[in-house]
C-alpha cells in the first residue's frame, strides 16, 4: 500500500509544470529604486525658477549625478550633462543638454548655444544589456524634475517587474490624483504578464523592450531600437497599449 502510495504521490509530481526561473530584468528595479531616491527632494520646484525668464544659480540639482546611478553609462570625455529652465504660461521644465567641459554651465535657455548637441549623442554606454537598458531609462526618464504645471504630463515611469505593476495598481485604487482605476481597468492590468524589460544585442543595434506606465494613458510596451557602436542614436521608438487608464486630470 505505502509503495503504490508513494508511486502515485511520484506521479502527481512529475505531472506537476516545473516553476519557470524568475526572467531577469537586468537590475531595472534596483536602478529605479536608485533614481527615485536620487530625485526625492526634486519635486519643490526652487522659487527663483518660477518666474519669467529665470535664471538658474547653481544650486540646483545637478544632472550629473545620474550617473551615480547609472553606472553602466558616462560621459564622452570633454562633455558634462548640463540643462536650462524654461518657465511660461505652459508650465516650466528643464531641457537637458551635453556641455563641453571649457563652456560656462548654461544657466538659462540664453546661454545655450546654437546647434548644440542632444544629450544623449555624448553618453556612452556599457556593451552589456544592462547598460543598455540604463541607456532606455535615461533617455526616457532624465527631464523628469523640476516639472510645473502643463509639464507634468511627463509622468513616464519605467515598470520592472510584477511586483511593481501591481503597487502602480494598488495606488490608482485611491482618489487623492484623478480618477481611480476601475475593476475592468484593474483586472487588464493585473493580466498583464512579461513584465520585465528585454534586451537584445544585435550586431550592428540594440532592442530594449520595457513595460511603461503614465497616468494618462495607462501601461504600455515600449520598444527602443538603439545604435549598438557610440554614438547610442536611438533609431526609432514604438509604443503599444497593453491596459488604459486616464487620472482625467488637465492642467
Amino acid at each position: 500500500m505505502k509503495t503504490r502510495l508513494a508511486l502515485l504521490l511520484t506521479a502527481l509530481l512529475i505531472a506537476l509544470p516545473a516553476c519557470a526561473p524568475a526572467a531577469p530584468d537586468y537590475g531595472c528595479s534596483q536602478v529605479i529604486a536608485a533614481l527615485d531616491r536620487l530625485r526625492a527632494d526634486l519635486v519643490e520646484i526652487p522659487e527663483h525658477l518660477l518666474i519669467e525668464n529665470p535664471v538658474e544659480d547653481g544650486t540646483e540639482f545637478d544632472p550629473n549625478t545620474y550617473f551615480t546611478v547609472f553606472t553602466e553609462l558616462s560621459m564622452q570625455a570633454g562633455f558634462l550633462l548640463d540643462f536650462a529652465y524654461t518657465y511660461d504660461w505652459m508650465g516650466g521644465y528643464p531641457t537637458m543638454y551635453a556641455r563641453a567641459v571649457e563652456w560656462a554651465p548654461f544657466l538659462s535657455p540664453a546661454d545655450v548655444r546654437p546647434g548644440i548637441d542632444f544629450y544623449l549623442d555624448h553618453v556612452q554606454v556599457q556593451d552589456t544589456p544592462e547598460g543598455f537598458l540604463q541607456y532606455a531609462i535615461l533617455a526616457s526618464t532624465a527631464e523628469q524634475f523640476y516639472l510645473y504645471w502643463h509639464a507634468q504630463y511627463n509622468d513616464q515611469q519605467v515598470v520592472c517587474n510584477a511586483r511593481a505593476l501591481k503597487a502602480i495598481v494598488r495606488s490608482l485604487e485611491k482618489d487623492d490624483f484623478g480618477v481611480p482605476i476601475t475593476l475592468v481597468e484593474k483586472t487588464r492590468a493585473l493580466a498583464l504578464d512579461s513584465i520585465e524589460p528585454v534586451v537584445t544585442l544585435g550586431d550592428d543595434v540594440v532592442t530594449v523592450q520595457m513595460t511603461t506606465f503614465t497616468r494618462w494613458g495607462g501601461f504600455y510596451r515600449q520598444t527602443l531600437t538603439i545604435d549598438r557602436s557610440f554614438p547610442h542614436f536611438i533609431q526609432d521608438v514604438q509604443q503599444e497599449q497593453l491596459a488604459p487608464y486616464n487620472c482625467g486630470i488637465s492642467f
